[in-house]
């Protein structure tokens, strides 16, 4: 049996990150959620959402009993790695992977859900509105209220609420 593990959202100007764990044979599924939080100020600079992730895989492993016999596919993305060293010491057959296919998609979808649950507006929306310009228009349309909703901790965020890298037509739209 396989267990993949990936996450949603490290990328995306808004939101926090959704990881999700899943037992190839059986689609027996966990979800975590890092809140936004951990991605704003003091906080993003301190990396306190690679506690967060590990947390919450290690509380996937216990509610779907991975044993440490089992393989652990775990997306290369620099949001898990600490995941990564962490599981590989502790004794578990961990293989670092590209995720793709079913566990991709329900960690696509999640991220939506989670979009949806900030108020970025009902899930077909969140679905429509993923991608990091899309992000970027959307915020600046009222960034009073929205700047709460980003990763305010990235260095480029004081240039990109100024809209310096946007066309200030499209922000408008």
């Amino acid at each position: 049996m396989v267990v993949e593990v990936d996450d949603s959202g490290w990328g995306d100007l808004v939101g926090g990150a959704i990881i999700v764990m899943r037992r190839v044979s059986t689609n027996e599924r966990y979800v975590g959620e890092v809140p936004i939080e951990a991605f704003q100020g003091s906080a993003f600079k301190a990396k306190t959402y690679l506690p967060h992730v590990l947390r919450i895989v290690r509380e996937g492993a216990e509610a779907l009993n991975i044993t440490k016999d089992e393989p652990v596919h775990i997306c290369t993305g620099y949001i898990l790695s600490e995941v990564r060293k962490a599981l590989t010491n502790e004794g578990y057959k961990v293989v670092p992977s590209r995720i793709t296919g079913v566990t991709q998609e329900f960690a696509e979808e999640e991220y939506a859900k989670h979009l949806s649950r900030l108020g970025v507006g009902t899930l077909d929306q969140a679905r429509r509105l993923r991608g990091f310009d899309s992000f970027l228009v959307w915020v600046l349309r009222d960034v009073d209220k929205r700047e709460r909703l980003v990763k305010t901790g990235w260095k480029a965020w004081p240039r990109l609420k100024k809209g310096e890298d946007v066309d200030s037509e499209q922000a408008k739209e």
